[in-house]
């Protein structure tokens, strides 16, 4: 029983952290419900949308991980987009837009917010940390040493020790069978690998090294799954 409750944990425990960090960075998911933000008029009130006004995110909420929106901000005109680095200015952030329909926003602590031209947010904090919600699978040192998995990436955050990875909507045959091509890369030292029913949820769980010291972690559980790949 106390293997079980250890391996619960450690689930629930990498997807949190994943969250979390994202949390910090000022990432949220994109929610296809949300109205469209803009900026506070000089009494403080909020000001409604009109043909001749450009909205204008709230850098704010965006840099602390609490403002949602479905728009692509690298998708407006040039005259919007410099409304947007004006707007952004005042409150203390600096906005650019690239070529490939991203923005970027500069937090004055340094940490680094991108709204990546499919809508989706990354984020890199001073420390050379990175994290993102959706999105695609990253390309750095540890996701190259294991297979890509063929799964819905909820959110991945990366550090200089350590790589954690959430997928939702995953089935506990699909990380069987993803656990596997793991091992088919050279993780099996020190291999422990659980499967077990506890209380009617099916949860497992694979733990291994390489021979040059990383170590893989792989758990599921309810539909959920993490993976995390460390030095």
């Amino acid at each position: 029983m106390k293997k079980q409750i250890i391996s619960v944990s450690a689930l629930l425990l990498s997807v949190i952290i994943v969250f979390s960090l994202a949390s910090c960075s000022g990432i949220k998911p994109i929610a296809d419900d949300d109205a469209p933000l803009i900026r506070d008029d000089d009494a403080g009130r909020t000001a409604p949308p009109t043909d001749s006004e450009v909205s204008v995110p709230d850098f704010a909420s965006i840099m602390a991980g609490t403002a949602s929106t479905d728009t692509v901000w690298g998708e407006q005109n040039a005259a919007a987009q410099q409304e947007i680095i004006d707007a952004a200015k005042l409150d203390g952030y600096d906005v650019s837009f690239g070529a490939d329909g991203s923005m970027t926003v500069v937090g004055e602590d340094g940490t680094v917010v991108v709204q990546n031209p499919d809508g989706t947010w990354t984020a890199r904090n001073e420390d050379g940390s990175t994290a993102q919600f959706g999105g695609n699978w990253p390309d750095n040192e540890f996701t190259r040493l294991v297979p890509k998995p063929d799964f819905k990436l909820t959110g991945a955050s990366t550090t200089e020790d350590q790589f954690t990875a959430a997928f939702q909507s995953v089935t506990v045959d699909q990380v069987r069978a993803y656990a596997e091509k793991v091992k088919a890369k050279g993780f099996t030292v020190d291999a422990e690998e659980e499967d077990q029913n506890v209380y009617g949820v099916v949860i497992y769980t694979y733990t291994a090294y390489n021979t040059a010291g990383y170590r893989a972690e792989i758990s599921f559980a309810a539909g959920t799954c993490s993976i995390t790949i460390s030095k």
